[in-house]
């Protein structure tokens, strides 16, 4: 059943019953309708490159759908000033792909310069959020006036530092730990420690003076880093392949660049 036609329905019966408990003094009043039901969440996400870094929205419906892959249909219309989304409704897919899952959409913004846009969300032009979206050096930060029907789960997004490289050396027993670590203090000695701001990065966060990195294993150890990389991708590749090359086993190593490489 499409969640936004419940909305639809909810909405107008608010209206009916609005009109009957008091009178208006014109037909031209507008009615508020607040508290609608939460629906989506709104993240953003920044796509990294190797000469630029483009801004994404994704959109995800709260509850799953009896597919993986159900689809969210939108209105995108973006100007120098203004971005104006419009959430229309849950599509089913043609061949569905069994399993549970949200419905997604994902809306590239683009590579914004640092500047204030004004911002509307709205659910198929009913509810519609009005607020501003903050670009700056460091960070995205989205600020609605309200959050009728969406949930913002992160309001700021920070920037991935320019020119850095990042990553886990995990490991599953003791005896890979010393070659992990060996790993781990070959990989810092390619660069300078960063100081970062507490947030989250998209790719990792930094929470309580704790790097995190997404993706890193849950059982056993791992250990996360960040650095300052100005040199070519290929030493970093090098190191890499050779440890794994040398070791193959339950020492797992994975390593991100500010250029979108993943090693």
């Amino acid at each position: 059943m499409k969640q936004l036609n419940t909305l639809k329905c909810f909405l107008i019966g608010m209206i009916v019953l609005s009109q009957v408990g008091c009178k208006l003094e014109s037909i031209q009043d507008p009615i508020i309708v607040t508290n609608i039901e939460k629906a989506f969440y709104i993240n953003l996400w920044e796509e990294l490159y190797p000469n630029h870094r483009n801004l994404r929205i994704d959109i995800q419906s709260l509850k799953n759908q009896p597919c993986v892959n159900y689809t969210i249909a939108y209105d995108w219309a973006a100007s120098d000033k203004k971005f104006e989304l419009s959430i229309n409704d849950i599509v089913e897919p043609i061949d569905c792909i069994l399993g549970l899952g949200p419905a997604t959409a994902k809306i590239d913004v683009g590579d914004l310069e640092s500047r204030i846009f004004n911002m509307s969300i709205g659910l198929e032009q009913t509810v519609i959020n009005n607020g501003q979206l903050i670009v700056d050096g460091e960070s995205y930060t989205i600020q609605m006036e309200t959050e009728e029907g969406i949930i913002i789960p992160e309001k700021i997004l920070r920037k991935v530092p320019p020119q850095s490289a990042w990553g886990f050396v995990a490991f599953q027993n003791t005896a890979d730990q010393i070659k992990a670590g060996e790993l781990l203090s070959t990989l810092k000695s390619l660069g300078e420690p960063i100081l970062l701001k507490e947030g989250k990065y998209g790719y990792f966060s930094f929470l309580d003076n704790k790097l995190l990195v997404n993706g890193a294993p849950v059982a056993g150890q791992a250990s996360s880093f960040l650095i300052s990389f100005n040199g070519d991708e290929k030493e970093l590749k090098q190191v890499v392949d050779n440890f794994r090359a040398q070791h193959s086993g339950s020492v797992t190593v994975k390593v991100f660049t500010a250029k979108g490489s993943v090693i």
